[in-house]
Parts: structure tokens; C-alpha cells; sequence
């Protein structure tokens, strides 16, 4: 299947849209979301998620997998996962706090996935379930759709352009202008966790971790941005501080590997087939038709949403 980057990508994030927005206009009783919730969340990731995703790699052709990075990380890449844990569930939270302050009626009307809004009851089994569900498999497919397909598709124009328009994609996902932010912030981690590893696993990994933070504590940030009082404040200046701190020991521990890299030899994979500016190829990238089309798309979704 021959389509540029910056065409086929955005098609194929239009479909993921598309999708997301037959199962919401769904009735919850037809996908047996009120009977088992769990079940009916498995079933939308596959359908909305992994689906597109397999039938795009098929497109593409055989040798497409390949270029996927999925491997396991090397043990070296242990603490840079750490590190970006950290910085995922301290920058994320911090952001959504600000967001949620500033814009409260948006937060009135979102809703914050959590094991309270979820459980159906409280047996280690049920749990374990929900981890799966609601953790495990998410991740595995965004992180294979985002920080596989997307970020691939996009190195062919610049690693930045990659960076920036799959965290964009990844952010719009998930239909919220409340989170968009924390997604994008979120999103800019993750892929730069992937090209340091040069595996898909790794974020898969992050991703999580991070997911199961936010299903057992992420409504502890809404409670905090209600109350609008000096604990928030103090919960905001923590997170940013450590943060910051994760964020720097990333940004070494990063640094070290691909001294490794070139110690061993290790050819790079991320070079653009055109050379290309850093703004040209990001301009290009951000104002093609069918960005400009999935934007408007995403816009009209989370506002019917």
C-alpha cells in the first residue's frame, strides 16, 4: 500500500475516530457494558484499537512489522522506565489539576476512570480483571497503534515531526479538551521513552504503570482541584518539583544509553528519508489535508461525545 506519512496516518487515526464514535452512540446494554463492563472494555480496545492497527500493518505489507520496534528493552533501560513512570503520573497530575482548575464546567462534564466507578466487586480476581481491562490491555494496544504505527510512519519525515504528531493523534484520542494537555504531555514522554529504547515494549511497560496509578488514585486530583484550597497548591508544587527531578534523571539515563549505542556500534534507524527542516517538516506534517481533517473530526466528536 503506497500513502505517504502524513496521508496514510491520519486515515488511519480518522477510522480509530470513526469507530470510537459508533460504540459511544451505542446503547450501553447492546455491548454489554452494564452486565460486564469489563468484558465490554476488552471488546472496544480490539475493535477500536487493535483491529485498524492489524489491518494496517497487513496493508503495508510483511516486512512492515519490522519496523515496528517491537522487542523487549534492555536491562539498562530499567531506571529510564522508572524515571518516566514518575514523570508521567507527577506531570500528568500536576497538568490535569491546572485544567481542572481553570476550566471546572469542563470538568463537570468529564468523568475520571477510576476502581470506584468500575468494581464490581471487591474480590482479588474482580481486580485483577479490572487491571487487565482497564490497564493492561489499553496499553498495549495504544502504545503498538501510537508509539508503533504513528511514530514509525512519521521518522520517514523527522523524528521532532514523529514526536509531536503522534502525541497530538494520542491526545485526540481520547476525546477530552479537559485532559488534552496531559495526554500530549503524556504522549511527548512515551515516544521519547520509545525512540531511547528502541522498543515498543517499553512504553508498553510505562503506559501500564501509569494506568493503573490513574485507575486507583486519578480521582484523588479531581478532589483536590474541587476543594481549590492550599492542599492543591502544596500538590502542585510537589508534583511539578519531582517531576522535574524525573525528568532530568530521564533525560541522563537516556543520554547514557545511547552512549551505548555508539559505543557498540548501533546504526541509526530514525533517519529521515528527506532532509528536511525541523519546522518545514513539522508545517508540512501539521497542515496536510487530512491532519487538518482529523482535527476538525476530532473537534466535532468531543463536542457530540
Amino acid at each position: 500500500m503506497k500513502f505517504k506519512a502524513t496521508s496514510a496516518a491520519p486515515l488511519l487515526i480518522m477510522a480509530v475516530f470513526l469507530l470510537t464514535a459508533v460504540f459511544n452512540f451505542l446503547p450501553a446494554e447492546s455491548i454489554g457494558a452494564e452486565s460486564d463492563p469489563y468484558l465490554a472494555a476488552v471488546i472496544i480496545q480490539l475493535v477500536i484499537f487493535a483491529l485498524p492497527s492489524l489491518l494496517f500493518c497487513t496493508l503495508r505489507g510483511n516486512s512492515y512489522v519490522q519496523t515496528l520496534r517491537i522487542r523487549l528493552p534492555r536491562p539498562s533501560s530499567i531506571i529510564l522506565m522508572l524515571c518516566s513512570v514518575v514523570l508521567l503520573c507527577c506531570g500528568g497530575g500536576a497538568i490535569d489539576y491546572l485544567m481542572t482548575t481553570a476550566f471546572p464546567s469542563l470538568a463537570e462534564e468529564g468523568s475520571v476512570m477510576s476502581y470506584a466507578g468500575f468494581a464490581m466487586n471487591s474480590g482479588f480476581f474482580d481486580g485483577l480483571y479490572l487491571v487487565v481491562a482497564l490497564a493492561v490491555l489499553p496499553a498495549v494496544t495504544e502504545e503498538f497503534l501510537f508509539r508503533g504505527i504513528v511514530l514509525s510512519e512519521y521518522s520517514t519525515v523527522g523524528i521532532a515531526c514523529s514526536v509531536v504528531l503522534s502525541s497530538a493523534m494520542f491526545s485526540m484520542c481520547h476525546f477530552s479538551f479537559l485532559h488534552l494537555p496531559s495526554y500530549f504531555f503524556c504522549g511527548i514522554v512515551l515516544a521519547c521513552l520509545t525512540y531511547a529504547t528502541r522498543s515498543i515494549v517499553a512504553p508498553m511497560i510505562v503506559h501500564t504503570l501509569y494506568n493503573v496509578v490513574v485507575l486507583f488514585f486519578g480521582d484523588y486530583v479531581v478532589r483536590l482541584a474541587e476543594k481549590n484550597n492550599i492542599s492543591g497548591i502544596l500538590f502542585v508544587i510537589v508534583a511539578v518539583a519531582v517531576a522535574l527531578i524525573a525528568g532530568a534523571m530521564a533525560a541522563f539515563e537516556a543520554s547514557s544509553i545511547y552512549r551505548g549505542y555508539a559505543d557498540d556500534n548501533v546504526e541509526s534507524d530514525y533517519v529521515p528519508k528527506k532532509k528536511t527542516g525541523v519546522v518545514q517538516s513539522l508545517a508540512m506534517s501539521l497542515l496536510s489535508p487530512f491532519f487538518l481533517l482529523l482535527t476538525v473530526l476530532y473537534i466535532v466528536l468531543t463536542i457530540l461525545v
